[in-house]
C-alpha cells in the first residue's frame, strides 16, 4: 500500500510539473501574440470622402508625382476630400521624390503621415498631415522652412503661380480658429497655407481651401 502511494505522489507530481511547463509556455505564446504592432503605416487620420491607392514605379520618382497631380486634375465634388493611401513614411517619400523636408521636421515627426487631394469650387489641392512630436520645434521649423517651402512642393504649383514669388511671403490668417500662415502670389492667389491641429498635427496645403477644409474635418473629429 506504501509503494502504491509513493508512486500516486510521483505520477502526480510529474503531471502537475507538465501542466505548469505547458502553462508557462502558453502564457508567454499568449503575451507575444498580444503584444501591440508598431505604428501602421498609410492609415487616414481623418475621415475622407474617397480612398485611392497610390500607384507608382519603385524605379521612377516621378511617377509618384505623376501619380498625385493626375487625382488633383480629376473633377470631383467640391468639399471633398480623397485620401491617396501609400506605404512609405514621410523619410522614404522625401527621399524618393526629392521633396525638400527639413530635417528638422523629419525628425520631429512620426513615420506615418498623409497626403490628401482637396476639391473646391473650381480649383483642387495637395494637402500633406504630419503628425509631430514636439510642438514648438515644428511651429520653429516650418518658421524657418517658410523661405524655400514653396520650392519644394513646386511640382504641384502652376508656373504662372509662382512668377515672382521670392517677392512675397507668408502673412499671418485666422483659418477655422487656428493660427495659420498663408503664402500668396503677385494675384493675391495661395500658393501655400500651414497650421498646427492641437499642438499635434501639421497641415500642410497647397491652397488656403485646401487647409480650411481638411482643419474643418480636423475639428469634427480629431484624432488621437
Amino acid at each position: 500500500t506504501r509503494r502504491i502511494i509513493i508512486i500516486l505522489v510521483l505520477v502526480l507530481g510529474i503531471a502537475g510539473g507538465t501542466f505548469g511547463i505547458y502553462k508557462l509556455f502558453s502564457k508567454e505564446q499568449v503575451e507575444e501574440t498580444t503584444t501591440p504592432t508598431p505604428i501602421q503605416i498609410g492609415k487616414p487620420y481623418i475621415k475622407a470622402d474617397l480612398e485611392k491607392i497610390l500607384i507608382f514605379s519603385a524605379q521612377n520618382p516621378g511617377s509618384i508625382i505623376s501619380a498625385i497631380k493626375k487625382e488633383i486634375q480629376t473633377q470631383r465634388k467640391p468639399d471633398s476630400i480623397l485620401f491617396l493611401a501609400f506605404t512609405q513614411t514621410l523619410r522614404e517619400f522625401s527621399q524618393f521624390t526629392r521633396i525638400k523636408i527639413p530635417e528638422s521636421i523629419l525628425s520631429n515627426s512620426h513615420p506615418s503621415f498623409n497626403i490628401f487631394a482637396t476639391y473646391h469650387t473650381g480649383s483642387s489641392s495637395v494637402v500633406f498631415l504630419i503628425k509631430t512630436e514636439i510642438f514648438e520645434k515644428a511651429y520653429g521649423s516650418l518658421l524657418v522652412w517658410e523661405k524655400n517651402m514653396w520650392q519644394s512642393f513646386s511640382q504641384f504649383l502652376d508656373a504662372e503661380d509662382v512668377v515672382n514669388i521670392n517677392q512675397f511671403s507668408f502673412g499671418d490668417e485666422i483659418i477655422r480658429n487656428h493660427d495659420s500662415r498663408v503664402l500668396k502670389n503677385l494675384n493675391n492667389k495661395s500658393i501655400l497655407a500651414y497650421a498646427i491641429f492641437n499642438k499635434q498635427f501639421m497641415v500642410i496645403a497647397t491652397s488656403r481651401e485646401g487647409l480650411s477644409l481638411v482643419l474643418q474635418r480636423l475639428i469634427a473629429s480629431p484624432p488621437k
